[in-house]
């Protein structure tokens, strides 16, 4: 029987090396060749050129519709709306399973205050009538007509004038309750 623990035994072992060829190929199967960068299909690559795919608050600030500060105030009171109402649209949850992620403990104090920032929001912007535009534009991703129209053309009508100046002091009533400070950007 051999003594395996003996390090004099493999001692005339020799390594062979693999040969490689001196053209960069490797060994295995080759790599199928994909594009860099997926671009997706051609339908929705015309339907990001056209603007269909952008939410409508990020248009209007390409557009230079509505400021910086306006734009953040629109985000907000979605992110508000949604810690008060969940997402807006259909989905099914299995609350059996959560994919092993854990949950955090909520803080009570702090959706309370997040609550009670909601309803002041929705309180001022119901004393002013924009709240169902700012709504309809921030939360649900309503797009107006307006915006359907090419990208250099500015041909508004004075109903979208209006809607304009209604969605632009809406937010700026925002903007002031939550102290977001005014530039021109």
């Amino acid at each position: 029987m051999t003594n395996h623990s003996d390090p004099h035994e493999y001692k005339n072992a020799t390594i062979l090396p693999f040969t490689r060829p001196k053209l960069p190929a490797k060994r295995g199967r080759p790599r199928s060749a994909y594009p860099k960068s997926d671009t997706g299909t051609p339908e929705l690559i015309l339907k990001k050129l056209m603007g269909e795919t952008t939410e409508t608050l990020d248009l209007l600030r390409e557009r230079e519709i509505i400021t910086q500060e306006q734009h953040w105030c629109g985000i907000h009171l979605r992110w508000l709306y949604t810690l008060r109402h969940g997402v807006p649209g259909i989905r099914t949850l299995d609350l059996t399973h959560i994919d092993g992620k854990e949950i955090k403990p909520e803080d009570p104090q702090w959706r309370m205050a997040r609550e009670l920032e909601y309803h002041e929001a929705v309180r001022e912007l119901s004393r002013s009538g924009h709240v169902a535009l700012l709504l309809s534009l921030c939360v649900h991703n309503e797009r107006p007509r307006f915006l359907t129209q090419p990208k250099g053309k500015k041909y508004y009508t004075q109903g979208a004038a209006k809607m304009i100046l209604d969605l632009r002091e809406g937010l700026d009533i925002l903007a002031v309750l939550w102290k977001r400070k005014n530039s021109k950007s």
